[in-house]
This record gives C-alpha cells, sequence and structure tokens, in this order.
C-alpha cells in the first residue's frame, strides 16, 4: 500500500520522490514544495482533498462534498 517510484530517467541517484515538471525543469518535493532555483515561483496547490478512512482519501472533493 505504499506508492512506489518509477523509472525515471536524469534525475540523479540523491532523487528522493516528488513531481518533476518536464516543460521548465521545476522540480517539487511530496508535499508539491518546490525546490530552491528552479523556474516556478510558488508551491503546488493542494486539491479539494477528502478523507475516507484512515488510509484513504478522495481527491477533488472536500468534506463539504464540494468539487
Amino acid at each position: 500500500d505504499r506508492l512506489e517510484a518509477g523509472n525515471v530517467s536524469g534525475l540523479g541517484d540523491d532523487w528522493l520522490g516528488g513531481f518533476f515538471c518536464p516543460c521548465h525543469g521545476s522540480a517539487f518535493d511530496l508535499a508539491g514544495r518546490v525546490f530552491k532555483n528552479v523556474p516556478a515561483p510558488t508551491n503546488l496547490p493542494v486539491p479539494p482533498y477528502s478523507y475516507l478512512s484512515d488510509r484513504r482519501i478522495i481527491i477533488g472533493v472536500d468534506e463539504k462534498g464540494a468539487a
């Protein structure tokens, strides 16, 4: 039940995971925080979400049911 990193080339052996934008080369950690010295000026936005259980969440719907 753990997210495993896929095969990613060009990010180096020290890449701990996260998100990489191939368009401009910005990198973000697993929480969506932007790395220093990349083109992106801000962190990634947090989408609406709601907990379904202790181990499951639904993305795109907040606790009030709004999208």
